[in-house]
């Protein structure tokens, strides 16, 4: 049965026009860049405090379980709320199903699919910043199963998110447990070198956009927007063999950790794969430090930076930024064994990771046979 969206839900929350007063601590704030991929980075919230929080949420409070959309830069990008005391900025709405109409699970799902994509950008308007107004998300027609085949179709595609967060969290765990136990060799390090003695930094480039042939091969092509969590198996872009011959990178192995140094800086990443990568990130090598280590040297590194930053904006990082750093020089011995003990744990981050991919994939070729009826459930 065919709904306008403002009749399939019970609320629109938008606070477009409103900005709020931040704060270095308190009630976090989700902002369109926040959201991505189907999930809400939290780290990337600001704050406000309780009291702003009050004045400023005045045409209502998000639930766990609602729904929030971004409207415009970028539109599209959808997320399901996991929590309460949030606040949501402009440039995003949130949705709450009317009972007995509209599940929410669902409309995160059909919000993610390629018809509620699409469905979106017909209504899309603007010239420098592209978008969709409240007005227009409001008139957007759905066609909404009885509310029972809803909830079982969810079912389906839940199982196999649930197992996706599961294994998440498995490599959040594992990550931890590897630093606890390079933490421990570390702290009873007594040496202390430069960082660039122990670890080269290298630079990376961008083939010729214009070349067709250096572009949409096979190779993974590292960028600050592929940075993982930690680990990135698949990268937005990818080039050819003449387009890594031409793009001021090698081919780095799998297990090589990144540093993003423009863009959203200070992020560190690890190759699933073997990648190249652009002038935005450094790729960190060395002759002493087992490939497995690098990462959680870089971790004290980048601290190190954005201390010396104190508050000041964060927006680059030059490799003349490393030549002042200093880190603890651990025994080749003990370097050895801990590698033996952390590399195998990345080992599993990585088939986790893999999985997940794999999993992504099965549900996004059901999705769209389970909203147009292809696969019917009775």
């Amino acid at each position: 049965m065919k709904y306008k969206v403002e009749d399939a839900l019970e609320k629109i929350l938008d606070y477009r026009g409103k900005t709020p007063k931040k704060s270095n601590n308190g009630i976090p704030v989700i902002s369109a860049k926040c959201i991505k991929n189907g999930r809400i980075d939290y780290s990337s919230c600001y704050f406000i405090s309780s009291g702003e929080y009050g004045k400023f949420m005045t045409r209502g409070f998000p639930r766990k379980g609602d729904i929030i959309l971004t409207t415009e830069a970028p539109l599209g990008n959808v997320a399901k709320l996991n929590r309460e005391d949030i606040g949501v900025a402009q440039r995003v709405l949130t949705l709450r199903g009317k009972a007995g109409v509209l599940d929410n699970d669902y409309l995160l799902y059909f919000l993610k699919s390629g018809e509620g994509q699409n469905l979106l950008k017909s209504r899309e308007s603007g010239t420098t910043v592209t978008g969709i107004k409240q007005s227009e998300f409001r008139k957007l027609e759905i066609d909404l199963p009885p509310i029972s085949i809803q909830k079982r179709m969810v079912k389906i595609l839940l199982l196999l998110d649930q197992k996706i967060d599961i294994n998440t969290r498995i490599n959040k765990n594992l990550l931890d447990l590897a630093r606890r136990l390079f933490d421990q060799e570390y702290q009873k390090a007594r040496k202390v070198v430069p960082f660039t003695d122990l670890i080269q930094i290298n630079g990376g480039g961008t083939p010729k956009t214009g070349v067709k042939d250096y572009w949409g091969g096979s190779i993974p092509f590292f960028t600050p927007k592929d940075v993982g969590d930690p680990i990135t198996l698949e990268t937005e872009k990818y080039i050819t063999e003449p387009g890594l011959a031409k793009c001021n990178s090698r081919l780095y192995p799998k297990g090589t950790t990144f540093v993003t140094a423009r863009g959203t800086v200070g992020k560190l990443g690890l190759a699933g794969v073997p990648m190249a990568v652009n002038q935005s990130c450094y790729a960190l090598t060395s002759e002493i430090i087992p490939s497995s280590l690098i990462y959680f040297f870089a971790e004290k590194t980048v601290k190190s930076l954005r201390k010396k930053a104190n508050g000041a904006v964060f927006n680059a990082i030059v490799m003349r930024d490393f030549n002042p750093e200093r880190v603890k020089e651990i025994k080749p011995t003990v370097l050895s064994k801990l590698s033996e003990v952390i590399r195998p744990l990345i080992d599993i981050m990585i088939i986790n990771e893999e999985e997940n991919i794999q999993l992504a994939n099965i549900r996004d070729s059901l999705l769209p046979k389970l909203l147009s009826g292809e696969i019917k459930l009775s």
